[in-house]
């Protein structure tokens, strides 16, 4: 049975989940596509920010990719969770499929 893979535009909106590590105070919401900023930890012990929001095209994520470098911030993930109204999620095998 074949998969369903739905064609996501990189001109449309899109929810966006961006790991980075380190820390990023949540005050760099506004200067980050207002997206919202959430401390986590990675492998036990390693701090780590997660950044989630709606961004109005690949454009914007790019710019918010590049403000990360700039701040020096190394980049862990790079998700798109929702696009085109549909949600995007990993399946047992790791591929993503659309619900």
């Amino acid at each position: 049975m074949e998969k369903y893979r739905p064609s996501a535009s990189m001109f449309e909106p899109a929810t966006y989940r961006i790991s980075i590590l380190g820390t990023l105070d949540k005050k760099w919401s506004d200067y980050c596509g207002d997206m919202t900023i959430e401390p986590t930890i990675v492998l036990q012990q390693y701090p780590a920010t997660i950044l989630t929001g709606v961004l109005a095209d690949q454009a914007a994520l790019i710019g918010i990719l590049n403000s990360l470098y700039d701040f020096g911030c190394p980049i862990l993930l790079v998700e798109c969770v929702e696009a085109g109204g549909l949600r995007i999620f990993p399946d047992s095998q790791g591929d993503h499929v659309a619900s």
